[in-house]
């Protein structure tokens, strides 16, 4: 028999339609505030006594390690604690057109302080776009529900998805470091899907030119990116589908 938490959850979703589509000022001005944050907290107000590129290496591969954990976490987890979407896949496409723009004015002026080439650069912008369809893709898939538990399960899952992989390299990892003395690769496939991963992975401070390996993360990445689109695009057609036979029957 239904519970009076379940009655309850049903009247305020009845109470709370669903959101068309709108533009993201909120998330703009927040993904500000997180950037500008990770910048302050990692770099200070003040310039390093040696201002060469090798002194911000470490503080910039942990700022896009950030940013990788807005994308793939904060991002989801605003929206997904908000009301539910009408329109989940466009309004995850024009949330992520707004971040990766505003991503562009943090990464190129980097190459002032780094000794990035231009093909590196390049590639840690795809990257970025890349970890950026992905997030946004699978989170189409739920920002259309208001049931909680839906909306709380997708959030566990992308969690897993951005912090698994980082966590696997740090346990299992370490353990057959110390116990079996062998160095335990992660699978490039695994690495591309972590936004946090990937996007610090990139921005180490390693060799300034893109690398076989880099190639490798990239192309991984375009999978997961495509796999996440195509359940978008399904499900957004399953559910237009739904919609318009809710319709139908109605009348």
């Amino acid at each position: 028999m239904p519970t009076e938490a379940d009655s309850s959850l049903q009247v305020a979703e009845l109470a709370d339609p669903p959101r068309s589509l709108f533009v993201p000022r909120g998330l703009v001005v927040l993904s500000a505030m997180w950037i500008f944050i990770a910048w302050v907290t990692l770099f200070g107000f003040s310039p390093p006594v040696q201002a060469q590129s090798s002194s911000y290496g470490p503080s910039i591969q942990l700022l896009f390690a950030t940013i990788g954990v807005g994308v793939a976490i904060a991002w989801p987890m605003l929206r997904l604690a908000g009301r539910a979407s009408s329109v989940p896949l466009a309004q995850s496409i024009f949330d992520g057109l707004a971040i990766l723009v505003l991503l562009q004015v943090v990464l190129w002026p980097l190459r002032l302080v780094t000794a990035w080439s231009l093909s590196r650069t390049i590639a840690l912008d795809a990257m970025l776009a890349l970890t950026i369809i992905s997030a946004g893709a699978l989170l189409s898939l739920a920002s259309a529900s208001s049931r909680p538990r839906t909306r709380t399960f997708a959030m566990i899952v992308l969690v897993v998805i951005a912090l698994g992989p980082p966590l696997f390299r740090a346990t299992v990892g370490l353990a057959a470091q110390t116990f079996f003395n062998t160095d335990l690769d992660t699978p490039f496939a695994l690495w591309a899907a972590s936004a946090p991963a990937a996007l610090a992975e990139f921005a180490a401070p390693r060799p300034l030119d893109t690398t076989m390996e880099d190639a490798i993360l990239v192309r991984h990445a375009a999978v997961h990116a495509a796999v996440a689109v195509s359940l978008a695009c399904v499900t957004a057609i399953i559910r237009g589908a739904h919609d318009s036979k809710s319709t139908r029957s109605a009348e």
